[in-house]
């Protein structure tokens, strides 16, 4: 982050020295040894891995895992929202980290999904086989859209990094200038139609996150008689905002810290005050 919430990129060499830390070497212990189980998921059955029975079936599963994922990452539209939609343009400085992070998040509960569901290879079929009338197929499509929203919403992080900067070497340089002309039309088509994106990536969240709600509501006499009311997706939806925000502050102080960055301290105040719904 530079002068005046301008982002600017990190030197390479920085970003490695700092990235690279024992704490990051745990993790990467920790993902290799998840590897191993996902690998007996796909051979084995995903019950060979979960432990899964009658007390304790698919559904708090699916419900811990991806539902709660989702939740965490509704920073993106959240701060999307705050940033573009309501014009306030002090808050853009988190819009950009907020979506990275809602991206990253968004594909990692697609891939949970695919782990998740017992015959993983029909993952696709909710693209051709449509049924309205069922609210896990809005879930599933309006993520499949915002996720491919998110992607697009990136996009102008990668044409600013390498317009003017594609250099392929040996027999790929025949790509270089193809592929910067690609980059310099999409920028240029991205600057004219992201606002449509913008809207978009808002309302697709909203009726997945409220939607998550009404799987829990069809549940019926499964759920526990605390939770069995049907306003329970707008509860879904306003816990995603309420949690949103907190992780931006989370994320924003983790990573300024990580890369030895100032904090923006006033900036992530009025986020939290924003959240807390009280006035600047």
């Amino acid at each position: 982050m530079g002068n005046g919430h301008i982002p600017t990129p990190l030197s390479g060499t920085y970003v490695i020295r700092k990235f690279l830390t024992p704490g990051v070497f745990i993790l990467i212990l920790v993902a290799l040894n998840g590897l191993v189980f996902l690998a007996g998921r796909f051979f084995f059955g995903i019950g060979a891995v979960t432990n899964l029975n009658n007390q304790y079936p698919w559904g708090i599963w699916i419900g811990i895992d991806v539902a709660t994922g989702v939740a965490l990452a509704a920073g993106g539209f959240t701060t999307a929202a705050l940033g573009h939609i309501m014009h306030r343009e002090y808050y853009h400085f988190i819009v950009r980290p907020a979506l990275l992070t809602a991206m990253l998040g968004y594909t990692f509960v697609a891939l949970g999904v695919v782990v998740d569901i017992g015959r993983w290879y029909y993952v696709w079929h909710p693209l051709v086989f449509w049924n309205p009338n069922s609210a896990l197929f809005e879930v599933g499509i309006c993520v499949m859209i915002y996720l491919t929203v998110l992607y697009i919403e990136f996009l102008p992080i990668v044409t600013e990094r390498f317009i003017g900067r594609v250099n392929f070497p040996f027999f790929l340089k025949i790509l270089n200038k193809p592929i910067d002309s690609l980059l310099r039309l999409l920028d240029k088509g991205l600057n004219l139609t992201m606002f449509i994106f913008i809207i978009a990536g808002v309302v697709l969240s909203t009726l997945h996150q409220s939607s998550l709600g009404t799987l829990m509501i069809i549940a019926g006499s499964k759920m526990h008689p605390l939770w069995q009311t049907p306003i329970l997706p707008l509860l879904f939806f306003l816990s995603a905002v309420a949690v949103g925000f907190p992780m931006v502050i989370f994320e924003s102080y983790l990573a300024s810290k990580s890369f030895g960055l100032e904090v923006e301290g006033k900036g992530l105040r009025g986020v939290l005050k924003i959240n807390l719904l009280k006035n600047e």
